[in-house]
């Protein structure tokens, strides 16, 4: 199972790099991809044994109640209110999930926060499988989007950047205590402001 994980993320990895390389100029793109992909691929093996040792682990825990991932949402986050709420929404699927929203009263700036919790069976996969996508360093541009998934403060993390005259978007996404899958989407937010609401963010009622 491990190996196909493997083969499949590096075929995925290979391709990518390959596109990247038909917009990039010939002379500065004629070593650093392949050391590059090299470096990622033995991140993959390590990040594959990691994987399947999370999956066990959170097979056999119990998803937290709605209420005990509510707790997680305050009703105002760096000053924003919570303009809307669900909890509950994937449990058809086995995931349990809270969403919040946060924003001004003209909503012009919104603040979406997104908790997953991947005990069980359904979850397990889905986060364990995330943890190996943060293992990679990759980076990517395009149409004024900036992709990249590396370390920030200690914390494997991808983040999304996208700025233009109009606006500006953005998103962030990490593993919590290796169980809780995070994500801010930041509606007219740059990524150095959004970065502020992720440490306003208090995640401790997370066990």
């Amino acid at each position: 199972m491990k190996r196909i994980l493997i083969a499949g993320a590096a075929l995925l990895l290979f391709s990518c790099s390959s596109n990247e390389k038909k917009e990039e100029k010939a002379a500065e793109s004629s070593g650093g991809g392949i050391v590059e992909n090299v470096g990622n691929l033995s991140k993959m093996s390590g990040a594959a044994d990691k994987m399947e040792e999370m999956g066990k682990k959170l097979k056999g825990l119990t998803p937290l109640t709605n209420a005990e991932l509510k707790a997680v949402v305050p009703e105002t986050l760096n000053g924003l209110k919570r303009k809307s709420f669900s909890a509950g929404g994937a449990a058809i699927s086995g995931i349990s999930t809270v969403e919040a929203e946060y924003g001004a009263d003209d909503n012009s700036k919104t603040i979406k926060v997104m908790i997953m919790d991947g005990a069980g069976e359904s979850g397990s996969a889905v986060v364990s499988l995330l943890s190996m996508t943060l293992s990679m360093d990759t980076e990517s541009e395009a149409d004024g989007k900036v992709t990249k998934t590396a370390e920030i403060n200690g914390v494997r993390t991808q983040t999304e950047d996208s700025k233009s005259e109009q606006s500006a978007n953005s998103s962030i996404k990490f593993l919590y205590k290796d169980r809780y899958s995070v994500s801010l989407d930041g509606n007219g937010y740059s990524l150095s402001e959004l970065e502020s609401f992720r440490k306003a963010l208090d995640l401790s009622a997370l066990k």
